[in-house]
């Protein structure tokens, strides 16, 4: 007699496979490395674009006092009481005599290097006979972060021809012709990019002799 015998097949299932401790440290330090790494690009993206904003607004400052600077020193002439065109010719500062607003009197002009800014300053002529009182004077920041080491006037006689050494400071206010402005800033010293660097020059035309 045949018997029918049914195969009783065992399936053994295994539990699932998790991370251990060991792994799940590891995951989290790769995840803790990728992390900082995305968060100092960022940093270092974000400063670049600072940097480059920055360098961009002091373009544009340097750019404005010089045409401000070559202006006032073209108009520069003798002033409303009778002064010489240029009062002061230091390589921190120059004093001059000229009509900015167009209103045919000569405002008196400072241009100064003072802790790290360069100002100019503007007194208009008062009462009869005129005088200039420093008390009716109205000061504008030109220009911050200015480097000082390199930020200086040059002054020139009338033989200067484009190559001719400065007058030697202290200057004789009389010889002065032509003068040049070099302004640098640096916003930020321990930061790219370099220090900005730019200059401006001009003729003073009431004097010019030979320009």
């Amino acid at each position: 007699m045949m018997h029918n015998m049914s195969q009783v097949k065992v399936v053994t299932v295994s539990p699932s496979k998790g991370f251990s401790l060991v792994e799940m440290l590891v995951v989290i330090g790769i995840l803790g490395i990728v992390g900082l790494a995305l968060s100092n690009f960022q940093v270092d993206v974000w400063r670049q674009n600072a940097a480059q904003q920055s360098a961009l607004e002091a373009e544009g400052e340097l750019r404005n006092t010089l045409r401000q600077f070559m202006h006032d020193v073209r108009g520069a002439s003798q002033s409303n009481t009778g002064s010489y065109a240029v009062e002061l010719a230091s390589s921190a500062a120059l004093t001059i005599y000229s009509d900015v607003d167009g209103d045919v009197n000569r405002e008196r002009v400072r241009y100064r290097l003072v802790n790290g800014t360069v100002t100019r300053g503007t007194t208009k002529p008062t009462g009869s006979p005129a005088s200039y009182l420093d008390a009716n004077e109205s000061i504008q920041t030109m220009v911050r972060s200015v480097a000082t080491a390199t930020t200086r006037f040059d002054y020139f006689d009338g033989s200067y021809m484009g190559t001719t050494s400065p007058l030697t400071v202290p200057v004789d206010h009389s010889r002065v012709r032509f003068i040049r402005f070099t302004i640098a800033v640096d916003k930020d010293p321990s930061l790219p990019p370099a220090a900005i660097t730019m200059t401006g020059s001009a003729v003073v035309r009431s004097l010019k002799d030979n320009f």
